[in-house]
C-alpha cells in the first residue's frame, strides 16, 4: 500500500533532520537498542575533588576554553530547558553528558585565567551551564523509560490493522518529544515503527478480511466502457 512504502521514506528524512552533528557521540555514546540497562548520560560513580593547587591551569588548557564558548555561555544564559540534544556537544573535550563536578570547578578557573572572566561570572556560566545539563540528562532519562515502555508494549499487539492506529500514535509521540532524545534513541525507536508497521501492514494485506488505511482514499480508478 502506499502508506507502507512511504514510511520508509520517512523514516530517512526524519533522522537525518536534525541540527546537531552527530560525530561527538558516535564512539562516546551507545543508544539504548544496543545497551538498555546503561545511560549514556551517567556520571562516573567515583569523581576526583578539584583542587586549585593541583589542578593544571597552564596556558594549554586555554584552547579547551574558548573552542565553543560563545555556544556554552548560550545555553547557561538559556530561560528555558536546554535540548536532550545538546547533550552531545563536546566541550573542554568531553560531550556535555561527560562532564563532573571536578570538569565544572576547572573550567570556572581557566575561565577566569584565559579570558579574563572575573571569577563571579565564570562561577555564573558553569553553575548556569551544570544545571541545564543536569536536567536534560533526568528528562533524557525519563524519555528512556518512555521508549522502554513503549517498545514493550507495541511488540505485544496484536497483528492487524486494530493496531495500526496504535503505533501511528506512538510515532505521532515520539516526533512531540524528538528534543526530550538523544538522536541515537531517535533512530531506534523509529526503525522499531517502522518495523512494526510493515508487519502489521503485511498482516493486514493477506488476511481474509480486505484491511483499508483510514489514512489512504478509496481506489477513484475506473475503466472506459467500450
Amino acid at each position: 500500500m502506499f502508506l507502507a512504502s512511504l514510511k520508509p521514506f520517512l523514516v530517512f528524512i526524519l533522522l537525518f533532520s536534525s541540527s546537531i552533528p552527530l560525530s561527538a557521540q558516535e564512539k562516546e555514546n551507545k543508544s539504548i537498542s544496543e545497551n538498555a540497562d546503561k545511560s549514556a548520560t551517567s556520571q562516573p560513580s567515583e569523581e576526583l575533588k578539584f583542587d586549585k593547587k593541583s589542578a593544571d591551569l597552564s596556558e594549554e588548557q586555554c584552547p579547551k576554553i574558548r573552542e565553543g564558548s560563545s555556544t556554552i555561555e548560550k545555553i547557561a544564559g538559556l530561560k528555558s530547558a536546554m535540548s536532550v540534544r545538546n547533550l552531545t556537544f563536546k566541550y573542554f573535550d568531553k560531550p556535555l553528558f561527560s562532564l563532573t563536578d571536578y570538569d565544572y570547578e576547572h573550567m570556572k578557573v581557566l575561565k577566569s585565567i584565559c579570558d579574563n572572566s572575573s571569577e563571579e561570572i565564570a562561577g555564573l556560566i558553569f553553575d548556569n551551564l551544570k544545571e541545564k545539563v543536569e536536567e536534560a540528562k533526568d528528562t533524557r532519562d525519563n524519555t528512556v523509560n518512555w521508549i522502554k515502555n513503549t517498545s514493550k508494549r507495541l511488540k505485544g499487539l496484536p497483528l492487524g490493522g486494530s493496531s495500526v492506529r496504535v503505533i501511528h500514535n506512538a510515532w505521532k509521540e515520539m516526533e512531540n518529544r524528538s528534543q526530550e532524545m538523544l538522536l541515537t534513541d531517535f533512530h531506534y525507536l523509529a526503525n522499531l515503527l517502522d518495523s512494526l508497521l510493515k508487519k502489521h501492514y503485511q498482516k493486514a494485506n493477506t488476511s481474509e478480511t480486505k484491511f483499508v488505511s483510514p489514512f489512504i482514499p478509496p481506489n477513484t480508478e475506473y475503466k472506459t466502457r467500450r
